[in-house]
């Protein structure tokens, strides 16, 4: 095996968000013998910087100005301080993997990279500009005001680098039309992680964690800030309501205010338990409750270019998913079989789950097969090992040129 390497991984999160990628790349890659430190943005703190040790590698939470949700990439202050701090330490990483192109990402670390002779990556993981997320997640006067500057900020770099990875093969393709060698792009698609799902809890206790009835039909939707699928996911639900009066809507994420402004007759919420924001290592505990869990994933620019994460949360905890075949959601579903795919319509998507809830062993079956699949090709041991491969392929091209 090449030698160990000394990895930095900048991400333009906050500390509680990096379980998604940073947080299991780390710990993976420490595993796997090397040298790993992430940097984040501190949760709050706008003057310190904190380290953390954790799972063998090394947390810097480097402080910034802005608040809540604006922590993600864009003070200039925090990009000052990441300097200073690399600077400061003056270590000699291998290489340098930007979880993202924000400023307070791109410019410390492409500075730092090219004083020292680095190279350096970066990571997509959504499809943002040009039709993408900032449409469903942003209003109009920022589209109007600030879209020209995050697509910028999300394209400029992407050729500029030493290679780039993807959390989709439709992000590849766009920084391939971008100027990126395609030899030296590679798909890291989002995965189980088995840390933290490795024991889930069993049915009943679950829904005892959550307040729900021990035998009822239960259906759950999940999401921390990306809701834009969770309307669909209601309206299938009240026609499951119909026709099974029994049957519970889990939402982990949503609160129940979201939940009451997108049902059709006030009467729904009677049978949703909506529990708001659930810290990810309680998931195994709260997910476990559901038979079925309810994701729509329309044939929108959003959902092509992404991964939605809370996929491997479900394979994890062996229940089967109802979806749509879209993106790599299509390469998925039509790959293993852990679920069904639907229509984009909330009628096919409840037809699909009330088909799974009136066959419990069809629906067990598709269970089993998804935690067989994050035990073995979808979870993060394997994904980082094909991380590792990758980086030590862009560093021989680097020895090369």
């Amino acid at each position: 095996m090449p030698r160990p390497l000394s990895i930095l991984l900048i991400s333009n999160h906050r500390r509680f968000k990096i379980h998604f990628r940073a947080y299991p790349w780390a710990r993976e890659l420490a595993r796997l013998g090397h040298d790993v430190d992430v940097f984040c943005h501190a949760d709050t703190e706008r003057w310190r910087t904190r380290i953390v040790h954790a799972d063998g590698f090394r947390i810097v939470e480097n402080p910034d100005m802005l608040v809540g949700a604006l922590r993600q990439g864009w003070d200039p202050y925090c990009a000052v301080r990441r300097g200073m701090f690399l600077n400061r330490e003056h270590k000699q990483y291998d290489i340098i993997h930007c979880l993202d192109t924000r400023l307070a990402v791109i410019w410390p670390a492409l500075r730092y990279a090219r004083a020292n002779g680095i190279p350096i990556v970066s990571d997509w993981i959504d499809w943002w500009g040009r039709g993408g997320l900032i449409q469903e997640r942003r209003p109009r006067w920022y589209q109007l005001l600030f879209g020209g500057v995050e697509t910028w900020f999300e394209e400029h770099y992407r050729a500029k680098l030493n290679g780039l990875s993807a959390i989709s093969a439709a992000l590849v393709e766009r920084a391939v039309s971008l100027g990126c060698e395609r030899d030296r792009c590679i798909v890291i698609n989002g995965a189980a992680d088995l840390d933290t799902f490795a024991a889930p809890a069993s049915r009943e206790e679950a829904r005892a964690c959550a307040g729900l009835p021990a035998n009822a039909p239960v259906v759950c939707f999940s999401g921390l800030d990306v809701l834009i699928d969770l309307p669909m996911a209601i309206k299938a639900f009240e026609i499951i309501l119909h026709e099974l009066p029994d049957a519970r809507l889990l939402l982990v994420g949503p609160d129940e205010r979201t939940a009451r402004a997108m049902v059709s007759t006030p009467g729904t919420m009677a049978s949703i338990t909506a529990l708001g924001p659930v810290a990810y290592k309680q998931l195994p505990k709260i997910l476990a409750a559901a038979d079925v869990f309810l994701m729509p994933y329309p044939d929108k620019v959003v959902n092509v270019g992404r991964w939605p994460n809370k996929i491997g949360d479900y394979m994890a905890v062996g229940r089967p998913t109802v979806s749509n075949a879209v993106g790599e959601m299509k390469w998925l579903f039509e790959n293993y079989a852990i679920g069904a795919l639907a229509d984009e319509s909330p009628a096919a998507m409840a037809a699909a789950a009330l088909a799974l809830l009136r066959d419990p062993q069809h629906a067990a079956t598709l269970g089993d097969t998804a935690r067989r699949v994050a035990q073995t090709d979808l979870n993060w041991a394997t994904q980082v090992k094909r991380l590792q491969d990758w980086y030590y392929d862009i560093l021989g091209r680097q020895q090369r040129t």
